[in-house]
C-alpha cells in the first residue's frame, strides 16, 4: 500500500511526506501524525492543519481510517492540538 492509498491522503500528501523523508505507510505509522506534522511545519512543507487532520484520520483506525473532518471536529481535537504544541516547543523533533 502506498501513502496515497490511505484515506484522506493523495499524491500531494505523499509528495509532502517524501520531502521530510517519509516514503512508506510503515514509516508514517512509525513516526505518527504529530511528529510528521511538526517536522513538515519546521521545514516549511506545510502549515495546514487540514494536512494534520488528514494524517490522523488516515492512521486511526488503521487501515480503514476516518474522514479528516471527523477528526477536525471530534472530541480529540484539543488533545491533538496540544500534542502538536508540546512537540513544537520541545525543540528538535526527529523522524
Amino acid at each position: 500500500m502506498r501513502i496515497r492509498d490511505l484515506r484522506n491522503l493523495g499524491p500531494r500528501s505523499e509528495a509532502m511526506l517524501k520531502e521530510i523523508g517519509i516514503e512508506s505507510v510503515e514509516a508514517l505509522r512509525r513516526v505518527g501524525a504529530v511528529r510528521a506534522f511538526v517536522v513538515m511545519k519546521r521545514r516549511g512543507v506545510t502549515q495546514s492543519l487540514n494536512a494534520f487532520w488528514a494524517m490522523v484520520g488516515a492512521l486511526d483506525p488503521y487501515p480503514e481510517g476516518r474522514d479528516w473532518r471527523d477528526v477536525a471536529h471530534g472530541d480529540e481535537r484539543l488533545s491533538l492540538l496540544l500534542a502538536v504544541e508540546q512537540a513544537t516547543t520541545r525543540g528538535a523533533v526527529r523522524l
